[in-house]
């Protein structure tokens, strides 16, 4: 009964982008689904626990409509207002913790050339996409404009370009390398098939609502029987 774990041959990942957000081979597509497709397929699934969470920052009015995104990408049904999101949590291991913390990450995005100058940032983000490799592992996948497709056109093609997401560095990569398709790969690095596949959507919910425009930070979680 053991069925082929052989993967069918890779497409280009421009063509990810245009079918759907995620590229759901076998059951890896279900875990990323619910962390990040949830709410582009279908009606929000998320079944934990109620919960209020709290969080305080000088945007707050800029910041809810992002925060709110996020919680509804994850398939949470949330509400906000004011600064106090009232949620229900995916049914998760730590979600009380791990989702708060995910909803306030920055997801500020840059591209920087080999003398550490910034070539691109969010406002070149045209879509996101998550996606398997040849060994079945997940990546994130940053699909850049027009606009930074031209400016890719006018670069020198030995000119090596490093993604950073909130401070973090990722796999280097050429000009030559982002020429054709204009995709950026942020690979989820080491360890478990799931942690990886966390790592990936983790980034994926962040940039594509964000980067949110100024620090926000978590007053009180509370289950939503305990908030009064």
């Amino acid at each position: 009964m053991s069925e082929s774990n052989h993967l069918p041959p890779r497409p280009k990942a421009a063509s990810i982008f245009m079918a759907a957000p995620i590229l759901l081979l076998g059951g890896l597509g279900l875990a990323a689904a619910l962390l990040w497709g949830v709410t582009r397929f279908g009606p929000s699934t998320a079944d934990g626990t109620a919960i209020t969470i709290g969080f305080s920052g000088a945007c707050m009015d800029q910041a809810a409509p992002l925060l709110l995104a996020r919680a509804e990408q994850i398939g949470m049904p949330a509400t906000i207002s004011g600064a106090t999101m009232s949620a229900t949590l995916p049914n998760i291991e730590d979600a009380q913790t791990a989702v708060p913390q995910l909803l306030i990450r920055s997801g500020t995005f840059t591209v920087l050339n080999a003398s550490g100058e910034t070539v691109f940032t969010n406002i070149h983000i045209d879509d996101i996409a998550i996606d398997l490799d040849n060994a079945g592992m997940p990546n994130t996948l940053i699909k850049l404009d027009a606009g930074a497709r031209a400016d890719l056109m006018g670069m020198d093609d030995s000119v090596t370009l490093t993604p950073v997401v909130d401070g973090t560095e990722y796999g280097s990569m050429t000009v030559t390398d982002l020429k054709e398709e204009a995709v950026v790969t942020l690979h989820s690095g080491d360890g478990r098939t799931s942690l990886r596949m966390k790592r990936a959507a983790d980034l994926a919910i962040i940039l594509a609502h964000g980067p949110l425009p100024c620090p926000v930070q978590i007053g009180r979680v509370a289950e939503a029987s305990d908030a009064g």
